[in-house]
């Protein structure tokens, strides 16, 4: 799979992460924050049971090794998050390991096998919707812009590619998630209601052409229910200037 949301947030991850390697105790803390849900979900599906974020020795190692992975990443490794996933899969082998007499029914040679089938992959991709929850949501909205003729291919190539040009159209996709009318033309007639955004908002007609599929899509995941990528639009560089 193509990396489908590098069009909503280029180099936003990768300049937090250089926030930490600066010294930003607060940006560490805020990604780990961020991030448990992926922690716990990476330990669970590893573990084949649920993990508490409480009383949890495993839940400690996987803060742990999430914190190693911020420490020890270079872009040249991939993916973050794929990265981030074998580190907090191997300590959890580690930790197996030194702890079988007391779990004999935990087969480690399964783990191995499967981290050895995964390491690959995940260090050649940039691909965050393969390592995280989004992939349904990521489903549903690729059914949700069929009918406004959009693929995620037209995203990744028609999407703007500076911040500023990224921010405006974002801030352009809240005002018609706000305003009622704007979004049930746009809903039902399947494209821009460029006129009146162009007389409310004074930006210009090339400006809605050059991001308009941009700006439908963005538009479709703030009016549903795709909570993640709302979240994930937000924590954009775009985002957080267009106050998303």
């Amino acid at each position: 799979m193509a990396r489908l949301f590098d069009f909503f947030r280029r180099d936003s991850l990768t300049k937090r992460l250089e926030k930490i390697k600066k010294g930003s105790t607060q940006e560490r803390e805020k990604i780990i924050q961020e991030y448990i849900p992926f922690i716990i979900k990476t330990l669970s599906d590893k573990l084949n049971k649920y993990i508490e974020s409480e009383n949890s020795e495993e839940y400690s190692i996987g803060i742990e090794a999430f914190n190693e992975a911020i420490d020890k990443y270079e872009p040249s490794r991939g993916s973050f998050i794929g990265f981030a996933e074998i580190v907090i899969k191997n300590r959890i082998i580690d930790y197996l390991r030194k702890n079988s007499k007391h779990n004999k029914v935990v087969p480690i040679s399964q783990f191995e096998d499967d981290e050895k089938n995964k390491t690959e992959k995940y260090f050649q991709t940039e691909d965050f919707t393969e390592s995280f929850t989004l992939k349904n949501e990521i489903k549903e909205l690729e059914e949700k812009l069929k009918s406004f003729h959009i693929t995620f291919f037209d995203l990744e190539e028609e999407a703007p590619k500076h911040m500023d040009t990224r921010a405006n159209a974002l801030r352009i996709a809240k005002y018609i998630a706000n305003d009622k009318e704007l979004k049930e033309s746009l809903m039902k007639k399947k494209t821009l209601p460029s006129k009146r955004i162009i007389e409310e908002m004074g930006v210009t007609i090339k400006i809605l052409k050059r991001s308009r599929k941009f700006i439908i899509a963005t538009v479709v995941i703030l009016g549903s229910d795709l909570e993640q990528l709302k979240s994930y639009i937000g924590q954009t560089l775009g985002g957080v200037q267009s106050g998303l």
